[in-house]
């Protein structure tokens, strides 16, 4: 064989190595494509499957859209009613405030004059209190002299009892005294008549000072009774002069005398005796 056909066989043999070569690689690139190709159809399946449930979404959400798009629409409608409405209302109110403006400084007038009122009041309870304050302590004033003078009539309405029980013994023992004196008296005159005796120097009565205890009515005779008795030598018989102060009353003549206390009957009246006035022995 000649060189060349030499070199054409060792050309084909090159070629047909660089061909099987190029399709071993082609083949290898053809089997990476077809992977990569299949991938490809699954990875955009998959966003085909996405894109249907966003488009499946999007269609809800503005099907949703929509819908709330009509019911704002009619809400709008609703509020341009209202707000109309409001409107009208607005301006009635204006009318109402103004009105009541006009109340509420008719109302402040009247409270002004109510608190002048209420000052003058405040003023009037002050004077009523202060004239309380008065007729209270004058209530009592009067109460505390009630008082004294319930226990002044008690007092002397026990000793008006005791001065009639005291009578009662006094008009029993006057008639005895009366009858002994008649005879004693009887018996004075004789003596007097046989002996000449001066009847004014027999039982001289002393000079004594006392004072009037009670006195009481009964049977139409008043009885006095003074605070000088035996114990200071008072006798049946003896008269005292009666005396308020420097005011003369009257003369009593003693009946009966006990150790403290003596009993007598007014011989001479020129005003009413009492309880407290001065007896004095008559000069």
């Amino acid at each position: 064989m000649s060189t060349i056909g030499k070199f054409f066989v060792v050309l084909n043999l090159a070629l047909a190595g660089l061909f099987v070569g190029s399709a071993a690689s082609l083949i290898s690139k053809s089997d990476s494509y077809r992977v990569q190709l299949e991938a490809k159809v699954v990875e955009m399946d998959a966003m085909q499957v996405e894109k249907d449930e966003t488009i499946s979404v999007m269609t809800s959400n503005l099907r949703q859209s929509q819908e709330e798009r009509n019911n704002l629409n009619h809400e709008n409608g609703q509020l341009g009613a209202n707000l109309e409405a409001e409107k009208g209302r607005g301006l009635t109110q204006k009318q109402k405030n103004d009105n009541l403006g006009g109340q509420l400084q008719s109302i402040e007038g009247k409270l002004n004059d109510l608190t002048q009122t209420n000052g003058d009041l405040n003023s009037e309870l002050s004077d009523l209190r202060r004239q309380f304050e008065t007729v209270r302590n004058e209530r009592d004033a009067a109460l505390d002299a009630r008082d004294a003078a319930s226990s002044v009539s008690t007092s002397a309405v026990e000793e008006a009892n005791m001065a009639t029980g005291e009578a009662s013994d006094l008009r029993l023992k006057l008639a005895r005294e009366t009858e002994r004196a008649n005879q004693v008296e009887a018996q004075l005159a004789t003596a007097v008549s046989l002996y000449g005796i001066d009847v004014n120097t027999i039982g001289a009565q002393p000079a004594m000072e006392g004072m009037v205890t009670s006195v009481a009515e009964a049977g139409g005779t008043t009885y006095v009774v003074i605070n000088l008795g035996k114990n200071d030598s008072v006798q049946p018989g003896f008269t005292y002069d009666v005396f308020d102060g420097s005011t003369y009353k009257g003369r009593i003549s003693v009946l009966t005398v006990n150790e403290s206390k003596s009993a007598a009957t007014v011989a001479m009246f020129n005003a009413p005796i009492a309880a407290g006035d001065r007896v004095v022995t008559r000069l």
